[in-house]
């Protein structure tokens, strides 16, 4: 009997080929990011295909170059330690402290996710271009202050563009680092906390409030 019309029957075969497409890309991407870790930005494709146990032109069938693997490896990590951050950050409702636990918690990346750590440490350059998450996210969170009136200042931009600056300084510090302390990382933002318009006390409050027991994440690649 002919299918009716506006029904197409179901090919089995198509979504074997898409689940087997959509498995072989994630474990492109799992390759790609341990390539990155350990290599950096100087990876070759010819590595990430070594890693994958694929070739080359399997590769270009999931992406159109280098730079788009190593952007979606990265996203793709991010992604990861954003949903870890959510789950840590369902009971904080304070609205200045929902805006600076997440930079905490991303401070203290060797400890919680280290192989993602590793990843951003030999790859800054690549992730302040293709993972710029955080930063909107403060952003964001930022505009909705102003806007529910919790902060008051002038030069949002600005100042945003200034406090992104420290963030990332001391990011690139805890991750180079190694004798650098999670106190600093904090003493960092807490003194950045200032062009947002919160007095020194007010920024030391919010930046000393107790931070969930944090162990290490599965990892991730």
């Amino acid at each position: 009997m002919a299918a009716a019309r506006g029904n197409t029957p179901h090919d089995p075969t198509q979504g074997r080929k898409a689940a087997y497409f959509a498995r072989n890309r994630i474990a492109l991407l799992k390759a790609a990011q341990a390539v990155l870790a350990e290599q950096g930005p100087d990876a070759t494709i010819d590595q990430f295909a070594d890693a994958a146990q694929i070739s080359i032109s399997t590769i270009y069938k999931h992406f159109e170059n280098k730079d788009a693997l190593v952007e979606a490896a990265l996203i793709t990590a991010m992604t990861g330690w954003e949903e870890w951050m959510a789950g840590v950050m369902a009971e904080v409702t304070d609205p200045l402290e929902q805006l600076v636990t997440p930079i905490r918690l991303f401070l203290r990346m060797r400890t919680t996710h280290p192989r993602y750590a590793q990843l951003i440490a030999r790859n800054l350059a690549a992730v302040s271009t293709h993972t710029p998450a955080l930063s909107m996210g403060i952003q964001a969170h930022v505009k909705q202050l102003l806007k529910a009136g919790v902060l008051k200042i002038d030069n949002p931009e600005l100042r945003l563009r200034n406090l992104s600056a420290v963030i990332f300084s001391a990011m690139q510090a805890q991750l180079v680092d190694a004798k650098s302390k999670d106190a600093a990382a904090d003493l960092s933002v807490e003194i950045g906390l200032g062009m947002l318009g919160l007095t020194p006390a007010k920024a030391h409050k919010i930046m000393s409030a107790p931070l969930p027991k944090l162990e290490p994440a599965p990892a991730s690649f």
